[in-house]
């Protein structure tokens, strides 16, 4: 991704994103400079719209309640400078019945290899695997269509088909929290979606 113009946008939003992060993933997330991040960091903890904390041995930020605040009234901002609300409302009406089968196929794979207490994740059946296929085919046409809109949206397909590619050989890149996993991905993308509409989870 090419580097961005430094941005509270961006910025605010990766957090929401990554939950909690450092500089470097924050700024990566958008491809930002990081030392323009830092400082729009910084800037969004001097105003109370991020904190910065350890956690697990790691230091990084997280997004405050009035972070998040500030985060939807920017991205309202932005959806109404480039008229892009029919098209997002849009996209997330064909969206929604993906993320229902998407959420059902990972329960579905996690509740199996916690009850089999396989480590290696075997045996995904083809109806599952097509699930997933089949939601990657889907929303690369929807992804075409936000970043019409919204060039930020782009990479999520890219990165759930990487997803799809390794899960050929190891199935833990369908639902694992410790990697890119499809379901993280899409996790990430349904929070992009509604965050973006102002929706409530």
């Amino acid at each position: 991704m090419s580097p961005q113009q430094p941005s509270m946008l961006l910025t605010l939003h990766a957090l929401r994103l990554l939950g909690f992060a450092d500089t470097e993933s924050v700024a990566a997330r958008f491809g930002q400079d990081p030392h323009d991040v830092e400082r729009l960091l910084i800037d969004a903890g001097a105003n109370g719209w991020a904190s910065r904390s350890s956690f697990g041995g790691n230091r990084g930020w997280s997004l405050t309640v009035s972070g998040r605040t500030e985060n939807e009234r920017l991205l309202a901002e932005e959806l109404d400078s480039v008229g892009g609300q029919a098209a997002v409302t849009a996209v997330h009406a064909k969206f929604a019945p993906l993320n229902a089968g998407v959420v059902a196929a990972c329960s579905k794979l996690q509740l199996r290899w916690l009850a089999e207490g396989s480590q290696r994740h075997d045996g995904i059946d083809e109806p599952t695997q097509q699930t997933f296929t089949q939601a990657l085919a889907s929303f690369s046409d929807l992804e075409v269509r936000l970043t019409a809109v919204l060039p930020r949206f782009s990479g999520y397909a890219e990165r759930l088909e990487l997803a799809v590619e390794n899960a050929a050989t190891e199935p833990a890149w369908l639902t694992a929290t410790d990697r890119d996993s499809f379901h993280r991905i899409w996790f990430e993308l349904h929070e992009d979606l509604i965050a973006t509409l102002g929706i409530r989870r």
